[in-house]
This record gives C-alpha cells, structure tokens and sequence, in this order.
C-alpha cells in the first residue's frame, strides 16, 4: 500500500482540533481510496483491545501499567498529573470501513514544573500489530510535529522523544520529513514500566533557530578546546551521528566556565538545554 501525505493539510488538521477532544474526525489527507483520520475520541472496545495488545508485548510503553480495563479518562488524568498532555487515536478509513491502527500522546512540556516553554513531549505511541510495516509510522510522527508546531509556532525550540526499539530510532534519526530537522540522540533514560525498570533511548529534535541561538554564545575569538568541541558537535548535528550529545555538553560547558568562556556571555539557552536534560532525566543527570 502506498501513502502519500500533505503537509499542509496535516498542519491544518493539527490546528484545527478540538481542545476538548471533540467527535469530529480531522482527515490528515491521504491520498486515494484510504485516509488516516485523527481524533481525540475512541471507542471504549477499540481502546480495550489495544491496551491488551499493548499488555502481551515486551515493550517500554507506559500505559501497559493500566492493563486492558483502562479507560481514556483514566489515561488522560494520569497523564496530565505528569505534564499537559492531549492522546490521538489515528482510524484507517477504507471505503467507509474504519479501523483504529494506532494512538500517541502529545505533551506540551517535559514536566508540569519545567520552567522552559517551547519544548514538546511526543509519548507513548502504540501501532496495533497488523498495521505495522505499512508506512503510518511516519505519517502519524508528522502529525505530531505540526501538532507542536501549532502550539508554539516561531517559539518552538524542540521535540523530544524516547525510543528503545531500534527500528524506531532509525526512522527519527533519518526521517526525511520536509522541513523538520532529524532527531539527535541525547543519553539515556530510566523509566519503570510494568514493574520494571528499563532503558530508554532519549532523543530531542533541535529546531534550527534554537540551534542558532546556542552557536551564537559560543562564538568568539580565541576559544578553548572544550567549546571548539561544543561548537563542532552543534555544528554536525545534521550530518553525523552524534550519540549521548547531553553528556558532550554538560561536560565541556562545565570546562568552559573553568575556563571563563561564559564570564562575559550569556548562557542562557546552553543551561535550558541541560535543565531539560536533566528534567528527563538523562542517566549522569541527577
């Protein structure tokens, strides 16, 4: 099955919903005889089979600590008492047959308390097993980005995500999305799902103003080599695969003030990014 999708057309979508979660389904446009619809709203049976799928695979997902009973008001309420967060149920439309395939959360902070605005959360997306393999993954991943975008505009200065599954780390790390940068793996995280306490892969999408902004307080004239390093690992971090780039920073930020880089600079957007770092938290954050 091919898809196509339009950018524009998914922003609109993503603008357009209901904060209240409103029966209207907004078509993504899709292309052809099937359309991937979004809503804010699922059948409690659909909700049910999904939570049970989720229960019988080895996965990070959080909402396997609900257990097939769970219930959307129940996910929401857990899920806002961590973050503001709104959950999208994405429905296959074929030929008037409508199918759930997948859901995902959106949270507009890291936590209720981080301070920073303008850095969103994508969280606990789920493809029903079926549908996996068919090519909605990165459509649903771009519905979330204008999903974001949306919400912040200009002021968007990053998305995060967590993945342990190496397919999926693939795909944020080269999703050839138009107009959206890569995700850049930043450490490690530890969540305790099911029990368990298990390693997350922690990535975050550097928007390029924001990028822009943290090069601006390393330029300068004579440098020391810890913000020369700081420098290049910004400046690849569309071309090469930077790996635990939250440990990079923190530790040549902290040379660098040894060094008395930043006694006459701002900081500002360098120590934002380590709070967010250590607001996930990475492992070495705490």
């Amino acid at each position: 099955m091919t898809i196509t999708g339009s950018g524009n057309k998914l922003a609109e979508a993503a603008a357009s919903m209901s904060p209240n979660g409103a029966a209207k389904l907004y078509r993504t446009g899709i292309a052809g005889l099937e359309e991937l619809v979004v809503s804010e709203c699922v059948d409690p049976d659909n909700l049910r089979v999904l939570l049970g799928c989720l229960g019988d695979e080895d996965c990070v997902h959080s909402w396997r600590n609900f257990g097939p009973d769970g219930t959307l008001e129940g996910l929401l309420e857990w899920e806002n008492k961590l973050r503001p967060t709104r959950i999208f149920f994405f429905h296959l439309d074929r030929g008037g047959e409508t199918r759930m395939i997948a859901a995902s959360a959106v949270a507009e902070k890291l936590t209720r308390d981080f301070p920073h605005p303008g850095f969103c959360v994508l969280g606990r997306c789920y493809i029903m097993p079926q549908f996996r393999g068919m090519g909605f993954y990165r459509q649903i991943l771009r519905y979330r980005l204008e999903h974001c975008r949306s919400q912040f505009g200009n002021e968007l200065n990053g998305v995060h995500i967590g993945s342990v599954n190496e397919r999926i780390s693939r795909v944020i790390t080269n999703h050839g999305l138009t107009g959206w940068p890569r995700f850049i793996h930043l450490g490690e995280e530890e969540l305790k799902v099911a029990g368990q306490i298990r390693t997350v892969g922690a990535y975050l999408m550097f928007l390029p103003e924001y990028i822009h902004r943290l090069k601006n307080m390393l330029a300068g004239d004579d440098a020391p080599s810890c913000v020369v390093k700081l420098r290049d690992a910004l400046s690849r971090i569309e071309s090469d695969d930077t790996r635990n780039l939250g440990t990079l920073v923190k530790e040549n930020f902290e040379k660098a003030i040894e060094h008395g880089w930043f006694e006459n600079r701002g900081s500002h957007e360098i120590k934002q990014l380590l709070r967010f770092c250590g607001s996930i938290p990475l492992v070495g954050f705490k």
